[in-house]
């Protein structure tokens, strides 16, 4: 599994465990308002007040748990269409800054010198 996906994955996961936060702040607050007495002694700007962050909670959270369009904002995806343009500005190039005799020594001495290091021990030690 790349590590892209991974990251994807729990991103995605904290989306919806925030949004299940806010689905119980939302339902926890409709709990007063379950009052008829207080209900029925309060002034329409008390209901008010009351009812805008339950519907802000309830919103959030819904918008959280479907989770698709924040993790798509996150996490494009990448077509073949992307990838192209890197592959067309190395073809616009012209030739005479393409590359330099001396840097393709360079380049041949650093990969020899990387190889080397890579190259597996070849007696075992570990007896």
């Amino acid at each position: 599994m790349k590590s892209r996906d991974l990251f994807k994955d729990i991103f995605a996961l904290a989306v919806r465990l925030l949004g299940l936060v806010f689905l119980y702040l939302g339902l926890s607050a409709v709990t007063p308002l379950l009052d008829l007495g207080a209900l029925e002694t309060a002034a329409k700007s008390d209901l008010l007040t009351a009812i805008l962050p339950i519907v802000f909670n309830l919103v959030v959270a819904w918008w959280l748990l479907g989770g698709g369009v924040l993790i798509r904002r996150a996490y494009p995806t990448t077509s073949a269409s992307s990838s192209a343009p890197p592959v067309q500005r190395e073809e616009a190039m012209p030739a005479t800054t393409a590359a330099a005799p001396g840097r393709t020594m360079d380049m041949d001495a650093a990969d020899k010198k990387l190889a080397a290091l890579v190259e597996k021990p070849k007696n075992n030690h570990a007896a």
